[in-house]
Protein backbone atom coordinates (compact mmCIF):
# COMPACT_ATOMS: atom_id res chain seq x y z
CA UNK A 1 0.00 0.00 0.00
CA UNK A 2 1.32 3.41 -0.93
CA UNK A 3 1.91 5.96 1.82
CA UNK A 4 -0.62 8.78 1.83
CA UNK A 5 0.85 12.21 0.92
CA UNK A 6 0.13 13.78 4.32
CA UNK A 7 2.79 16.55 4.01
CA UNK A 8 1.34 17.65 0.67
CA UNK A 9 -2.20 17.71 2.08
CA UNK A 10 -1.02 19.76 5.07
CA UNK A 11 0.68 22.28 2.79
CA UNK A 12 -2.49 22.67 0.71
CA UNK A 13 -4.64 23.06 3.82
CA UNK A 14 -2.26 25.61 5.34
CA UNK A 15 -2.21 27.61 2.10
CA UNK A 16 -5.99 27.57 2.06
CA UNK A 17 -6.17 28.78 5.65
CA UNK A 18 -3.76 31.64 4.93
CA UNK A 19 -5.81 32.68 1.90
CA UNK A 20 -9.06 32.44 3.89
CA UNK A 21 -7.61 34.51 6.75
CA UNK A 22 -6.39 37.12 4.29
CA UNK A 23 -9.83 37.28 2.68
CA UNK A 24 -11.56 37.64 6.04
CA UNK A 25 -9.12 40.39 7.02
CA UNK A 26 -9.84 42.23 3.77
CA UNK A 27 -13.58 41.99 4.32
CA UNK A 28 -13.30 43.16 7.92
CA UNK A 29 -11.02 46.13 7.12
CA UNK A 30 -13.20 48.22 4.81
CA UNK A 31 -11.42 50.76 2.66
CA UNK A 32 -12.62 53.85 0.80
CA UNK A 33 -15.43 52.84 -1.56
CA UNK A 34 -15.40 54.52 -5.00
CA UNK A 35 -18.71 56.16 -5.93
CA UNK A 36 -20.16 57.79 -9.03
CA UNK A 37 -17.74 60.65 -9.85
CA UNK A 38 -18.74 64.28 -9.40
CA UNK A 39 -20.64 65.78 -12.35
CA UNK A 40 -17.39 67.55 -13.32
CA UNK A 41 -13.87 67.99 -11.92
CA UNK A 42 -14.22 70.49 -9.11
CA UNK A 43 -12.33 72.20 -6.29
CA UNK A 44 -13.11 75.15 -4.05
CA UNK A 45 -16.79 74.14 -3.97
CA UNK A 46 -18.95 74.36 -0.87
CA UNK A 47 -20.30 71.06 0.42
CA UNK A 48 -22.57 69.67 3.11
CA UNK A 49 -25.69 67.54 3.51
CA UNK A 50 -29.38 68.37 3.20
CA UNK A 51 -32.47 66.18 3.08
CA UNK A 52 -30.34 63.04 3.36
CA UNK A 53 -28.23 63.96 0.34
CA UNK A 54 -24.69 65.20 -0.24
CA UNK A 55 -24.77 68.70 -1.74
CA UNK A 56 -22.05 70.60 -3.59
CA UNK A 57 -22.41 74.21 -4.73
CA UNK A 58 -20.27 76.14 -7.18
CA UNK A 59 -16.52 75.54 -7.26
CA UNK A 60 -13.77 75.92 -9.84
CA UNK A 61 -11.97 73.88 -12.46
CA UNK A 62 -9.51 74.42 -15.31
CA UNK A 63 -9.79 74.09 -19.07
CA UNK A 64 -6.95 74.84 -21.52
CA UNK A 65 -5.10 76.80 -18.86
CA UNK A 66 -8.13 78.94 -17.96
CA UNK A 67 -9.70 78.90 -14.50
CA UNK A 68 -13.46 78.46 -14.68
CA UNK A 69 -15.83 79.51 -11.89
CA UNK A 70 -18.87 77.26 -11.54
CA UNK A 71 -22.45 78.02 -10.51
CA UNK A 72 -24.30 74.70 -10.40
CA UNK A 73 -25.71 73.02 -7.29
CA UNK A 74 -25.67 69.21 -7.44
CA UNK A 75 -26.99 66.62 -4.97
CA UNK A 76 -25.93 63.00 -4.54
CA UNK A 77 -28.54 60.53 -3.29
CA UNK A 78 -26.92 57.61 -1.41
CA UNK A 79 -30.04 55.51 -2.02
CA UNK A 80 -29.68 55.65 -5.81
CA UNK A 81 -25.93 56.38 -5.98
CA UNK A 82 -26.57 59.11 -8.55
CA UNK A 83 -25.96 62.84 -8.86
CA UNK A 84 -28.74 65.20 -9.92
CA UNK A 85 -28.59 68.90 -10.67
CA UNK A 86 -30.62 71.00 -8.24
CA UNK A 87 -30.32 74.33 -10.05
CA UNK A 88 -27.86 77.01 -11.11
CA UNK A 89 -26.85 79.80 -8.80
CA UNK A 90 -27.44 83.32 -10.08
CA UNK A 91 -23.65 83.83 -9.98
CA UNK A 92 -20.48 81.74 -9.96
CA UNK A 93 -19.33 80.82 -6.46
CA UNK A 94 -16.26 79.34 -4.78
CA UNK A 95 -14.31 79.50 -1.52
CA UNK A 96 -17.24 80.27 0.77
CA UNK A 97 -17.65 78.85 4.28
CA UNK A 98 -20.08 75.96 4.84
CA UNK A 99 -22.26 75.55 7.92
CA UNK A 100 -24.11 72.36 8.79
CA UNK A 101 -27.26 73.21 10.75
CA UNK A 102 -28.83 69.85 11.53
CA UNK A 103 -30.73 68.81 8.40
CA UNK A 104 -30.05 72.19 6.80
CA UNK A 105 -26.89 73.33 5.06
CA UNK A 106 -25.78 76.93 4.50
CA UNK A 107 -22.82 78.94 3.35
CA UNK A 108 -21.56 82.48 3.83
CA UNK A 109 -19.28 84.59 1.66
CA UNK A 110 -17.04 83.32 -1.12
CA UNK A 111 -16.05 84.79 -4.46
CA UNK A 112 -17.50 84.87 -7.97
CA UNK A 113 -14.05 85.12 -9.54
CA UNK A 114 -14.21 88.89 -9.84
CA UNK A 115 -15.15 90.06 -6.37
CA UNK A 116 -15.76 88.83 -2.85
CA UNK A 117 -19.40 88.13 -2.01
CA UNK A 118 -21.25 89.44 1.02
CA UNK A 119 -24.08 86.95 1.05
CA UNK A 120 -25.73 84.06 2.81
CA UNK A 121 -27.47 81.14 1.16
CA UNK A 122 -29.40 78.30 2.81
CA UNK A 123 -30.47 74.90 1.48
CA UNK A 124 -33.02 73.23 3.72
CA UNK A 125 -34.73 70.00 2.73
CA UNK A 126 -35.91 70.26 -0.86
CA UNK A 127 -36.47 74.00 -0.55
CA UNK A 128 -33.79 76.53 -1.43
CA UNK A 129 -33.95 80.05 -0.01
CA UNK A 130 -31.54 82.95 -0.48
CA UNK A 131 -30.93 85.72 2.00
CA UNK A 132 -28.60 88.60 1.20
CA UNK A 133 -27.09 90.78 3.87
CA UNK A 134 -24.16 93.11 4.27
CA UNK A 135 -21.52 91.46 6.42
CA UNK A 136 -18.95 93.55 8.34
CA UNK A 137 -16.24 92.27 5.99
CA UNK A 138 -16.24 90.20 2.83
CA UNK A 139 -15.16 86.69 3.74
CA UNK A 140 -13.35 84.28 1.42
CA UNK A 141 -11.58 81.05 2.45
CA UNK A 142 -12.59 81.48 6.10
CA UNK A 143 -12.89 78.78 8.76
CA UNK A 144 -16.19 78.37 10.55
CA UNK A 145 -18.92 76.24 12.02
CA UNK A 146 -22.36 76.24 13.61
CA UNK A 147 -22.29 76.14 17.41
CA UNK A 148 -25.64 75.96 19.21
CA UNK A 149 -27.57 77.57 16.38
CA UNK A 150 -25.12 80.36 15.56
CA UNK A 151 -22.70 80.45 12.64
CA UNK A 152 -19.16 81.58 13.42
CA UNK A 153 -16.74 82.90 10.78
CA UNK A 154 -13.02 82.94 11.59
CA UNK A 155 -10.16 84.47 9.61
CA UNK A 156 -10.18 84.30 5.82
CA UNK A 157 -9.22 86.92 3.25
CA UNK A 158 -11.04 89.82 1.61
CA UNK A 159 -10.24 88.73 -1.96
CA UNK A 160 -9.48 85.30 -3.40
CA UNK A 161 -6.45 86.70 -5.24
CA UNK A 162 -5.07 88.69 -2.30
CA UNK A 163 -3.13 86.28 -0.08
CA UNK A 164 -1.74 89.26 1.84
CA UNK A 165 -5.25 90.06 3.07
CA UNK A 166 -5.44 87.29 5.68
CA UNK A 167 -7.46 88.18 8.78
CA UNK A 168 -7.96 87.30 12.45
CA UNK A 169 -11.52 88.57 12.77
CA UNK A 170 -14.31 86.44 14.24
CA UNK A 171 -18.00 87.12 13.64
CA UNK A 172 -21.14 85.43 14.94
CA UNK A 173 -24.08 85.27 12.52
CA UNK A 174 -27.53 84.47 13.87
CA UNK A 175 -30.91 84.25 12.14
CA UNK A 176 -33.80 85.60 14.18
CA UNK A 177 -37.25 87.05 13.47
CA UNK A 178 -36.78 86.65 9.74
CA UNK A 179 -33.60 88.70 9.79
CA UNK A 180 -29.93 88.30 10.56
CA UNK A 181 -27.71 89.67 13.29
CA UNK A 182 -23.93 89.90 13.02
CA UNK A 183 -21.77 90.36 16.09
CA UNK A 184 -18.00 90.74 16.33
CA UNK A 185 -16.37 88.28 18.74
CA UNK A 186 -12.90 87.89 20.24
CA UNK A 187 -10.23 87.83 17.53
CA UNK A 188 -8.42 84.61 16.66
CA UNK A 189 -5.32 84.58 18.93
CA UNK A 190 -2.88 83.21 16.35
CA UNK A 191 -1.52 84.74 13.16
CA UNK A 192 -3.91 86.03 10.49
CA UNK A 193 -4.84 83.08 8.28
CA UNK A 194 -6.98 81.58 5.54
CA UNK A 195 -7.63 78.04 4.22
CA UNK A 196 -7.64 76.36 7.65
CA UNK A 197 -9.48 73.20 8.73
CA UNK A 198 -12.38 73.63 11.16
CA UNK A 199 -14.97 71.45 12.88
CA UNK A 200 -17.47 71.71 15.73
CA UNK A 201 -17.48 69.32 18.68
CA UNK A 202 -19.80 70.02 21.59
CA UNK A 203 -19.86 73.74 22.37
CA UNK A 204 -16.57 74.60 20.68
CA UNK A 205 -15.25 75.41 17.22
CA UNK A 206 -11.84 73.84 16.50
CA UNK A 207 -9.46 75.44 13.96
CA UNK A 208 -6.30 73.76 12.63
CA UNK A 209 -3.42 75.00 10.46
CA UNK A 210 -4.03 77.22 7.46
CA UNK A 211 -2.08 79.73 5.43
CA UNK A 212 -0.28 82.71 6.97
CA UNK A 213 1.45 85.43 4.93
CA UNK A 214 5.13 86.35 5.16
CA UNK A 215 5.35 90.03 4.24
CA UNK A 216 9.15 89.94 4.04
CA UNK A 217 9.13 87.36 1.23
CA UNK A 218 5.58 88.02 -0.04
CA UNK A 219 4.83 84.30 0.11
CA UNK A 220 2.25 82.03 1.79
CA UNK A 221 3.46 80.09 4.83
CA UNK A 222 1.77 76.94 6.12
CA UNK A 223 0.74 76.92 9.79
CA UNK A 224 0.82 74.39 12.62
CA UNK A 225 -1.32 76.51 14.95
CA UNK A 226 -4.47 75.03 16.49
CA UNK A 227 -7.07 76.67 18.75
CA UNK A 228 -10.58 76.04 20.04
CA UNK A 229 -13.21 78.78 20.44
CA UNK A 230 -15.95 78.66 23.09
CA UNK A 231 -18.68 81.11 22.02
CA UNK A 232 -20.41 81.02 25.42
CA UNK A 233 -17.23 82.43 26.98
CA UNK A 234 -16.17 84.40 23.91
CA UNK A 235 -12.74 82.90 24.54
CA UNK A 236 -10.07 80.91 22.72
CA UNK A 237 -7.83 78.20 24.12
CA UNK A 238 -4.61 76.92 22.61
CA UNK A 239 -4.40 73.32 21.39
CA UNK A 240 -1.42 71.12 20.70
CA UNK A 241 0.07 72.22 17.35
CA UNK A 242 -0.13 70.08 14.23
CA UNK A 243 2.82 67.78 13.67
CA UNK A 244 3.23 69.10 10.09
CA UNK A 245 2.39 72.59 8.82
CA UNK A 246 -0.56 72.36 6.46
CA UNK A 247 -2.91 74.60 4.48
CA UNK A 248 -6.07 73.42 2.76
CA UNK A 249 -6.50 70.48 5.12
CA UNK A 250 -10.13 69.55 5.88
CA UNK A 251 -11.71 68.52 9.18
CA UNK A 252 -14.86 66.57 10.03
CA UNK A 253 -16.14 65.61 13.48
CA UNK A 254 -16.71 61.84 13.42
CA UNK A 255 -18.15 61.64 16.95
CA UNK A 256 -18.28 63.68 20.17
CA UNK A 257 -14.62 63.09 20.95
CA UNK A 258 -12.74 62.82 17.66
CA UNK A 259 -12.02 64.95 14.59
CA UNK A 260 -10.69 63.48 11.35
CA UNK A 261 -8.13 65.79 9.69
CA UNK A 262 -6.95 64.98 6.18
CA UNK A 263 -5.50 66.14 2.89
CA UNK A 264 -4.31 69.64 2.10
CA UNK A 265 -0.91 70.92 1.08
CA UNK A 266 2.34 70.53 3.02
CA UNK A 267 5.36 70.52 0.70
CA UNK A 268 3.00 69.03 -1.91
CA UNK A 269 -0.59 67.84 -2.07
CA UNK A 270 -1.07 65.08 0.48
CA UNK A 271 -3.45 62.24 1.35
CA UNK A 272 -2.13 61.97 4.92
CA UNK A 273 -4.66 61.97 7.73
CA UNK A 274 -4.87 62.00 11.50
CA UNK A 275 -7.40 61.77 14.29
CA UNK A 276 -7.48 64.58 16.84
CA UNK A 277 -8.68 63.45 20.28
CA UNK A 278 -10.61 66.35 21.82
CA UNK A 279 -10.31 65.17 25.45
CA UNK A 280 -6.66 64.15 25.29
CA UNK A 281 -5.59 67.08 23.05
CA UNK A 282 -3.54 64.65 20.98
CA UNK A 283 -3.11 63.46 17.40
CA UNK A 284 -2.61 59.99 15.99
CA UNK A 285 -2.10 58.75 12.47
CA UNK A 286 -5.32 57.68 10.72
CA UNK A 287 -6.41 56.04 7.47
CA UNK A 288 -5.28 58.21 4.57
CA UNK A 289 -7.54 59.71 1.95
CA UNK A 290 -7.96 57.66 -1.24
CA UNK A 291 -5.98 60.32 -3.14
CA UNK A 292 -3.85 63.41 -2.43
CA UNK A 293 -5.74 66.70 -2.71
CA UNK A 294 -7.44 69.61 -0.98
CA UNK A 295 -10.75 67.72 -0.79
CA UNK A 296 -14.24 68.22 0.59
CA UNK A 297 -15.35 66.00 3.49
CA UNK A 298 -18.95 65.46 4.58
CA UNK A 299 -20.32 63.15 7.28
CA UNK A 300 -23.78 61.76 6.53
CA UNK A 301 -25.34 58.99 8.64
CA UNK A 302 -22.68 56.29 9.15
CA UNK A 303 -20.31 57.40 6.39
CA UNK A 304 -17.72 60.08 5.67
CA UNK A 305 -17.69 61.17 2.03
CA UNK A 306 -14.57 62.46 0.24
CA UNK A 307 -15.30 64.76 -2.70
CA UNK A 308 -13.16 66.07 -5.58
CA UNK A 309 -10.71 68.85 -4.83
CA UNK A 310 -7.49 70.43 -6.05
CA UNK A 311 -5.06 67.57 -6.71
CA UNK A 312 -2.37 69.49 -8.61
CA UNK A 313 -1.65 73.10 -9.49
CA UNK A 314 -4.19 74.22 -12.10
CA UNK A 315 -6.00 70.88 -11.81
CA UNK A 316 -9.18 69.55 -10.25
CA UNK A 317 -10.49 65.99 -9.81
CA UNK A 318 -13.98 64.47 -9.99
CA UNK A 319 -13.15 61.55 -7.67
CA UNK A 320 -15.75 60.62 -5.06
CA UNK A 321 -15.43 58.04 -2.26
CA UNK A 322 -16.97 57.12 1.05
CA UNK A 323 -15.96 55.06 4.09
CA UNK A 324 -17.77 53.87 7.25
CA UNK A 325 -17.12 56.25 10.13
CA UNK A 326 -15.93 53.40 12.34
CA UNK A 327 -13.07 52.61 9.94
CA UNK A 328 -11.58 56.07 10.45
CA UNK A 329 -11.39 55.53 14.20
CA UNK A 330 -9.43 52.25 14.05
Amino acid sequence: MKARPIPMINRVLNAGLVLFSSLIGTLQAADWEPLTPLPEPNGGFICGSANGKIVIAGGTNWEDGEKLWLRAIHAFDPATAHWAKVRDLSHPLAYGTAFQQGAAFAWIGGSDGKQALKMIEVIEGSKTSIQLSELPAAVVLAAGGNVNGKDFLVGGIDDAANIAGVQRFVHAVEFSNGGMQVKKMADYPGKPFAVAASAVVGDELFVFGGMNYDSTTSTPVNSVEAYAFAPAKNAWRVLKPLTVANRGMVAVAVDEEHIYLAGGYTSDFTADAMIYDVKADSYRKAKSLPYAAMVGLVKLDDFVYCLGGEDKKQSRTDKFFRIPVGELLK
